[in-house]
């Protein structure tokens, strides 16, 4: 087990000094690189893909062992350490995140300005296609943004490494919420850590770029444990603080409702669920949304994602090939809506409810206009919690390929990133091998002593 977790924390680290080089840093604070451009990206790019190889390898190598929940998150404390005081790598949205929280904390509404209104070094940083785009995150994300600002003093540094602590609380709750949804719903909660919480996707993404969909994954697995233990008012205020971080998260209030049907004694017992659910969210929503000051911009800024372009959409790729964008999105939506339908028939049980809803999850985001890979996590987090072994695969299957598939700073496709790519990734399942002989090597020479 021990080599497995030291090949992970020398996986995490090369990531990390990859990164230095070839990351999305805050501008000016980049390694200097050689002139020649080939040269300046392929070998920090080579580092980087060594380093995601060997996180992959060495979690696919740990989960065979089976080891004991608390095995799995000291092993994750390991891995995430060599990214505490790293910059983003993957994903420049912190830098909108801290501005964003910054204008809300300053009084100016990111529901309808963009960061260029507030200006300075945080708006400096956000990418230009967001410069002037409300906020799409609701009230609860952008008051704690705020107030990571303002403890940091609007100072750039201070601000990113606030935004990873908030992503390090959220995997934090993951690691409390998932073993005890894999409990209720039968299935291994060792299991479910290591591709809920040690998943190099989850480290990669949600932690080392500060994703406030750790926030939002949490809350929404939060709510549903307190859904399976027949609690499901708490669970509806905790879904809905989930979706006022994040609006995808909402999605799970209509499984909570459905779940909460089959318990119920008497007649009209999915109208009452239904009604109950929409109330006690509804409340939630105005109550906290009128305590947080921001107003009720957030649901018609949810739009703002879709002006990105993204190469994994279906819907986008498909459309623009048929020259009907917006008529293909609109039946990929029609789609993952019929398909939650269909899903929703299917619960049952907890273990129903919540492999249900992962795969919902992921049917919205594979046929969205927009795909970025940690969205994906939206639906396998909660599948790796789920009973049904199918779903288990499914994610256990796609994370690694997943991340393989993102590249830092969004790197576009070119000889430096492939052959990067190719280098890295061929180095580090040399290293696995060689680590691989050590360990049997060993396991003879013990056997025969």
């Amino acid at each position: 087990m021990r080599e497995w977790q030291w090949l992970g924390v020398a996986g995490s680290t090369l990531v990390a000094v990859g990164g230095l080089f070839v990351g999305v840093g805050p501008s000016g604070d980049a390694v200097q690189l050689p002139h020649d451009a080939v040269a300046a990206i392929l070998w920090p790019m080579a580092v980087c893909y060594l380093g995601m190889s060997l996180l992959i390898l060495a979690w696919w190598a740990i989960g065979r062992l089976r080891p004991e929940p608390a095995v799995v998150i000291r092993t994750a404390v390991m891995w995430a350490i060599p990214f505490t005081l790293s910059g983003p790598i993957f994903s420049r949205d912190v830098y909108s995140y801290l501005a964003q929280g910054a204008m809300t904390a300053a009084g100016i509404d990111p529901y309808r300005w963009g960061p260029s209104a507030l200006g300075g070094e945080l708006a400096a940083n956000v990418p230009p296609i967001w410069q002037d785009t409300p906020a799409p995150y609701g009230p609860v994300f952008l008051r704690l943004a705020g107030a990571v600002t303002t403890l940091t003093r609007h100072e750039l540094w201070p601000g990113l490494i606030g935004m990873r602590l908030l992503a390090v609380a959220g995997v934090a709750l993951l690691a409390v919420t998932l073993p005890r949804i894999a409990r209720e719903c039968g299935a291994d909660p060792s299991t479910a850590l290591r591709l809920g919480v040690l998943n190099p996707l989850v480290l990669l993404h949600l932690l080392v770029d500060a994703h406030n969909d750790a926030v939002m994954i949490a809350l929404m697995c939060a709510g549903l444990l307190l859904a399976l233990r027949h609690r499901p008012v708490l669970g509806a205020v905790l879904i809905t603080l989930s979706g006022l971080v994040k609006g995808p998260a909402l999605l799970s209030l209509a499984f909570l409702a459905v779940l909460w049907a089959g318990r119920l004694p008497g007649r009209f017992r999915l109208v009452r669920a239904v009604g109950a659910t929409l109330v006690i969210s509804g409340g939630t929503a105005v109550a906290v949304t009128t305590i947080a000051g921001t107003g009720f911009g957030w649901i018609p800024a949810l739009r703002a994602p879709t002006r990105a372009r993204t190469w994994m959409s279906l819907t986008t790729d498909l459309g623009g090939l048929l020259g009907a964008r917006e008529a293909v999105w609109l039946a990929g939506l029609l789609l993952a809506w019929a398909i939650t339908l269909l899903l929703l028939h299917r619960v049952g049980t907890g273990a129903d409810m919540v492999a249900a809803l992962g795969s919902a999850l992921v049917a919205f985001v594979l046929l969205s206009p927009v795909v970025h890979v940690w969205y994906l996590l939206w639906g396998l987090v909660p599948l790796a919690a789920a009973g049904a072994e199918r779903a288990r695969r499914l994610a256990a299957c796609a994370s690694p390929v997943l991340v393989l598939l993102a590249p830092p700073n969004d790197a576009p496709p070119g000889a430096p990133l492939v052959l990067g790519g190719v280098l890295g990734t061929a180095a580090g399942l040399l290293v696995y091998t060689v680590v691989q002989a050590t360990r049997r090597r060993t396991g003879l020479v013990l056997d025969a002593a």
